[in-house]
């Protein structure tokens, strides 16, 4: 019976501690999120930038073109998923 007791306050308390440290992550400070926010606008407004643009020369640089802006949209996206896990609920 002693080592039934025992074994259960072992489980429980390692339980209590699984729970404790899931819950009490706090996600971004506020000087991270502030950060994240005004990088995700910097690149916002890039992006808007190169949308409207025309691009003339060789296929080599317009293809590089196009592969920076899908980086800035991968980095974008990435950002905005970093930002919406965080939210406060």
């Amino acid at each position: 019976m002693k080592k039934v007791t025992r074994t259960l306050w072992v489980g429980l308390l390692s339980a209590l501690a699984l729970m404790t440290a899931c819950f009490s992550s706090k996600g971004l400070s506020k000087r991270e999120r502030a950060q994240l926010v005004k990088e995700r606008d910097s690149i916002q407004q890039i992006i808007t930038q190169r949308e409207g643009a025309c691009v003339y020369g060789s296929p080599e640089i317009i293809a590089a073109y196009g592969a920076e802006t899908r980086r800035l949209r991968n980095q974008l996206d990435s950002i905005n998923k970093r930002l919406g896990e965080n939210e406060p609920k």
